[in-house]
């Protein structure tokens, strides 16, 4: 028995007055979405503002080390524990390897910054203020 004998065939124009016809409205435009998708901002690593927060994450050690801003522990953590993974001869995919060596070690940077983002815009908005 073939499976094709229990399908239901419909006339093409059946379903053609749900449809707007109208030759002015070129597309729908009626959909609405909430306001937490259209204001939604893309939080990844954004590598354009990458000079920004190395600017602002050596103002912060440098304003830290004359005592005039408290280093967030977080932060000193997940830096240390990054830049002893950069220099740590034991890697997830060995440097010895052309591209993908380098991959992992790309792969913590952005994961670390994507960790001390908060405390950099912390550091910024008390920068703005003193």
């Amino acid at each position: 028995m073939d499976k094709t004998d229990n399908v239901r065939t419909k006339r093409i124009g059946s379903n053609l007055e749900h449809f707007n016809l109208s030759p002015d409205q070129a597309s729908d435009t009626s959909v609405d979405f909430p306001e937490e998708v259209r204001d939604y901002n893309y939080r990844s690593t954004d590598f354009r503002n990458i000079w920004e927060y190395l600017e602002l994450l050596f103002s912060m050690l440098v304003e830290s080390f004359k005592g005039r801003y408290p280093f967030p522990k977080r932060t000193a953590i997940v830096l240390t524990l990054a830049f002893l993974y950069l220099i740590s001869p034991i890697d997830i995919a060995p440097d010895i390897l052309p591209v993908v060596g380098l991959v992992d070690d790309v792969a913590v940077l952005a994961f670390a910054a994507s960790l001390i983002r908060g405390d950099l815009e912390n550091y910024k908005a008390w920068k703005m203020n003193h």
